[in-house]
């Protein structure tokens, strides 16, 4: 049993702690920007090539097909946008948002959201580079997986940007 005194006392000494450094309570920590990238048109066709391909990838190694999602899609596109005005392939945004937060900016569930990125080439030869053995393919293959969104975006330069976005809705 602890004793009032002690209770007490140490209930003085917490205020002391913050003359020292030691806060309280800490404010939360503001999140990063949550807002998509400004969005473009994107090729539609090319990101539907693109969960095609990722879906075949998964047959292809006895993984069932992942349905698609359309807050995925605008997720996925978005960023595709935003990775062909930068000319950076990069799970980061330009703002410095990561899936997670370009997932919550559109109420889409944040557990087991994962991104795959590339830049050039077709669709389908972007999957074959994901497919190659690593974390890359490991996230393709993945059994949490059970929703796809994909977009692809043309750059200035006149490559195409490709962003695949892969989650569970674990709602």
């Amino acid at each position: 049993m602890i004793r009032p005194s002690l209770l007490i006392a140490g209930l003085l000494a917490l205020p002391a702690c913050q003359g020292v450094g030691i806060p309280l309570r800490t404010a939360p920590t503001p999140p990063v920007e949550q807002a998509l990238a400004t969005e473009c048109r994107g090729d539609a066709e090319a990101g539907m090539r693109l969960s095609a391909a990722v879906n075949a990838a998964r047959l292809a190694e006895g993984k069932p097909d992942l349905a698609p999602q359309a807050d995925l899609d605008r997720i996925a596109l978005a960023h595709a946008c935003d990775m062909a005005r930068t000319g950076r392939a990069d799970v980061a945004g330009s703002n410095g948002s990561n899936v997670v937060d370009r997932a919550r900016s559109v109420g889409y569930p944040t557990c087991g959201v994962v991104q795959l990125v590339g830049a050039g080439g077709t669709p389908e030869g972007t999957v074959a580079a994901w497919m190659v053995p690593g974390p890359q393919r490991e996230q393709v293959l993945g059994q949490l997986s059970y929703q796809i969104g994909s977009g692809v975006a043309r750059g200035a330069d006149g490559r195409l940007w490709h962003s695949t976005v892969l989650g569970n809705n674990c709602r």
